[in-house]
């Protein structure tokens, strides 16, 4: 009996930590979407066959517009990048295992599995929330995540555009993330909290420099991010994909897009690449798109994997201007 009662004590006190955990990190994303003067509104998709839940915030009114983020962040790297668009009515999701989203089981996961249930994900949540194809704006593994939707349901995507290189064959890994591929090192980094120094070291990895040395990242930002570090799990789930999908050596080629899934997209793409990205040069980005069918390419001078963050507006300009060029209302 007392050891029922000190198993029940400790399930007790593990959902209160969990409930605290939660509600500080909402505390901070709420106050950086609040920096950036929106108040956005909460949408979960529930499928009892994956059982898995996803979560979602949306905000304005126009086109819908998708943005699936990369590895290992959430939704809210997007949120500078929202709050300067205008006309769209813009769903930030966090992929599964990332932020609130219920992770995905990968006990026993193949990269044509893990395909199957970024399609059914993805379709579910554009189903919940949209009458109607929608565009996607993607980043790192999200670029993954979208390429593979567009190529299998061409009716869901009107346009993709792709900010920052792509998980696709021939993408490179920074040191950082292929020394995370090691156990040890997975284990340490997920539980290592990170701070200020962390930070600045990881946005120059990523090709940020000019970023951390002007200060461009409000504080409001930078609390969301070690929220996200933290206070949930994201690092331990996205970490334990990475080690599935690469190695020391980089991405292994069948769990990242290919040349014939670029191929496979009917919808006009946008490439932007930032001309820091270590993740792929310019003259890469440029040769993946020309695989695809109706292809743009833009270069950002300055700029790293996360291309936005460096200059929000400026890329909110190009993506209205090559919408508008797509038909957009």
């Amino acid at each position: 009996m007392n050891m029922d009662r000190s198993r029940a004590a400790g399930e007790v006190h593990a959902t209160s930590a969990r409930a605290r955990h939660e509600q500080r990190y909402r505390e901070a994303e709420r106050a950086m979407w609040q920096h950036h003067g929106m108040e956005p509104t909460e949408r979960w998709v529930e499928d009892d066959v994956l059982s898995l839940r996803v979560r979602a915030l949306e905000h304005g009114r126009g086109r819908p517009v998708l943005f699936v983020h990369g590895m290992p962040t959430a939704g809210g790297v997007f949120v500078p990048l929202v709050g300067q668009l205008r006309g769209v009515r813009a769903i930030v999701v966090d992929r599964p295992g990332c932020a609130l989203s219920d992770p995905l089981d990968l006990t026993d996961m193949t990269p044509e599995s893990l395909r199957d249930l970024t399609e059914a994900w993805l379709s579910l949540l554009i189903g919940a929330i949209a009458d109607g194809p929608v565009d996607v704006v993607a980043n790192s593994a999200g670029g993954l995540a979208a390429l593979v939707l567009a190529a299998r349901r061409p009716d869901l995507v009107r346009t993709l555009a792709l900010l920052g290189a792509p998980a696709v064959e021939g993408m490179r890994l920074p040191v950082s993330m292929r020394m995370a591929t090691f156990s040890p090192v997975a284990r340490a980094v997920a539980r290592h909290h990170i701070n200020e120094r962390d930070l600045r070291r990881s946005f120059r990895s990523m090709g940020h420099g000019d970023l951390v040395s002007a200060g461009g990242l409000s504080a409001a930002d930078l609390e969301w991010r070690y929220a996200l570090s933290r206070d949930t799990h994201t690092y331990v789930h996205e970490l334990k994909q990475l080690r599935l999908a690469a190695t020391w050596r980089g991405p292994r080629p069948q769990w990242v897009a290919s040349v014939g899934d670029i191929e496979a997209v009917a919808a006009p793409t946008l490439w932007v690449a930032g001309d820091s990205d270590p993740f792929a040069a310019p003259d890469r980005m440029r040769s993946w798109a020309g695989h695809a069918r109706d292809a743009t390419v833009r270069v950002m001078p300055r700029s790293g994997h996360q291309p936005w963050i460096d200059r929000p507006a400026e890329h909110a300009r190009l993506l209205e201007e090559w919408w508008a060029s797509h038909g957009a209302r």
